[in-house]
């Protein structure tokens, strides 16, 4: 048996890692500290050193948090006995869930004179759930591939951040109690989980040096709610120049849209605020906080079931997001111009595991759908481009198209177009993907579910895990994709696949043009990757969804302007 691995970090200390049984060219490195969370709703600060030798074979805690609903992560979670709190408080950590994990090459650490491209992974789960503990999220396989076939290693980093009400809570108190605090580090109002992720990132920027990876070629890779992160962080100039490259798997900034302290957040507030007795007593602000401070973390997880809060979005804070995203997404001069090449894509049914909650899953559930998601008279226009449904069965159908394409492929468009222009875009490569395989594990549960959104998680990191659940076909399929991911933080996928850059696979910045496709590195559903036409959203949907866009702006200001008038 291999020695432990061990690395003294710089400004850290030292840490002693593992190398896999199954991968023993591979080390780990678990739960490192990166941040610290010196109170609730606070923004988090730079963890300090540690003495001694740090053990980092195990995995540290993480987030609390409800259980996710995602059939890829329900199908391998065990149950824990909430009751038993010894073990629940090694799981779960208020203070102390801000670690990452790092996957390394062992020929890194034996010879780290050639620095190597770093991949820092951001967790999906809707700003509600996930971590870097999951299995989903092992990366050693991945290293391991990297450098056995490829001889391109890179080094991977999986992060946690806040979630939930610890991440992501806002409201005209919280403005209050920050505005009013002199010891705050920053007045940044419910976007503590974002702020943690630009802390870790600034971390890798310090110290990934030390495990043979660099600082100066670091690819950022999200799905779902992390890749909205990305998003942001993108749009956001006082997080500019912490990555160099990005992969958006199924999301941007407007699939997540922030919302504001005295409108949405507000009413998350109030429900909180509400589940726990404190609405109709008779208590400030500064005391509702106060109290909502003192509950255990586990109880507030317990008071966000569905229905009751709603979901989790960033906040426009004025700090952090400064304005409404859904104009700042368009925007070119927004994004990082050190960001020198993005990969968007989406999966071929992403609004299917979405119908239960958002869709309408019958005829009866149509007309508040319609209403929901179409301004008040476009219902031709709508209806003209999805149809009008006939059976219950058509309902949940159209539905799951409409959810794709307003909460992904949209936002992954406008995205993408906003990249390619301005001062520079002519300099940036923006590359498409689609993945199309179903999962046939997931297939078998006949879910109905198709290429569901976060179907291609399994693929792009091959843990031991999810390769068990994986037929031959899809191991092979897991393995190109892999080598896509991998190439493209060497800033080599273009090559790989024969991509031309400004044409292509690129997104024609013009959306009016009459061309109904656009080539993109295709996951097929006969488990080939290729590059082929598929098919994007025509001028008249994006227009439709361009409008739509406009005009929720417009009824969130007027919703402001009339809570304003009212004080």
């Amino acid at each position: 048996m291999s020695p432990r691995p061990q690395i003294s970090i710089p400004g850290c200390g030292a840490i002693q890692g593992v190398h896999p049984a199954s991968q023993p060219t591979v080390a780990k490195f678990l739960n490192i500290p990166y941040a610290t969370v010196p109170e609730r709703w606070r923004a988090s600060v730079p963890a300090a050193p540690w003495q001694g030798i740090r053990d980092g074979s195990l995995q540290g805690p993480v987030c609390h948090q409800p259980a996710s609903e995602n059939p890829l992560v329900s199908m391998t979670s065990v149950e824990m006995d909430e009751d038993d709190e010894e073990a629940y408080s090694k799981i779960y950590n208020e203070r102390d869930c801000l670690n990452l994990n790092i996957f390394v090459p062992k020929t890194q650490l034996e010879n780290n004179k050639s620095l190597v491209p770093v991949m820092v992974w951001i967790h999906g789960g809707g700003f509600k759930d996930g971590s870097n503990a999951m299995d989903l999220y092992d990366a050693t396989n991945m290293v391991a591939h990297s450098e056995k076939a490829l001889n391109r290693p890179v080094l991977v980093v999986t992060i946690n951040y806040r979630l939930n009400f610890f991440g992501f809570l806002s409201s005209a108190e919280l403005v209050h109690d920050l505005q009013s605090d002199p010891r705050a580090t920053s007045k940044s109002v419910g976007n503590w989980g974002l702020l943690d992720q630009k802390l870790a990132l600034e971390w890798v920027r310090d110290h990934i040096g030390a495990f043979g990876g660099n600082p100066g070629d670091v690819t950022v890779f999200g799905e779902s709610a992390g890749a909205a992160s990305i998003g942001y962080h993108l749009g956001t100039r006082a997080h500019h120049g912490l990555f160099h490259k990005a992969i958006m798997q199924s999301g941007a900034a407007t699939t997540m849209i922030a919302g504001r302290p005295e409108l949405e957040g507000q009413r998350y507030f109030n429900n909180l605020c509400k589940h726990f007795g404190l609405h109709d007593q008779d208590l400030t602000g500064a005391q509702k906080l106060e109290r909502l401070r003192a509950i255990p973390a586990k109880d507030l997880v317990k008071a966000g079931d569905r229905g009751k809060v709603g979901m989790f979005i960033p906040t426009i804070d004025g700090v952090v997001i400064e304005s409404d995203v859904r104009e700042g997404v368009h925007d070119p001069a927004r994004y990082d111009p050190g960001v020198r090449a993005v990969m968007l894509g989406d999966c071929r049914d992403e609004g299917s595991m979405f119908v239960p909650v958002l869709g309408a899953k019958g005829l009866k559930h149509w007309p508040r759908f319609v209403a929901r998601n179409c301004p008040p008279g476009m219902e031709k226009e709508f209806e003209a481009i999805y149809g009008v449904p006939s059976t219950n069965a058509e309902a949940a159908q159209i539905s799951a198209v409409v959810l794709s394409d307003s909460v992904f492929l949209y936002p992954i468009h406008a995205t993408s177009r906003a990249l390619l222009c301005g001062e520079h875009g002519g300099q940036r490569e923006v590359v498409r993907f689609h993945f199309d395989r179903p999962l046939q594990v997931v297939e078998d549960m006949q879910l109905g579910l198709g290429a569901h959104h976060a179907v291609e998680l399994p693929f792009v990191f091959g843990s031991d895990t999810y390769l068990d659940l994986l037929n031959e076909e899809e191991k092979v399929l897991s393995q190109r994709m892999m080598e896509t991911w991998i190439l493209f933080a060497w800033g080599e996928t273009s090559r790989q696949h024969g991509l031309r850059h400004g044409e292509g696979s690129l997104l024609p910045a013009d959306v009016g043009v009459g061309r109904q496709k656009m080539e993109a590195i295709t996951f097929t559903e006969q488990g080939t990757v290729e590059k082929r036409p598929v098919e994007r959203l025509d001028a008249r949907t994006l227009g439709f969804w361009r409008k739509t866009e406009q005009w929720q702006q417009q009824q969130r200001e007027k919703q402001a302007r009339e809570r304003k008038a009212k004080l």
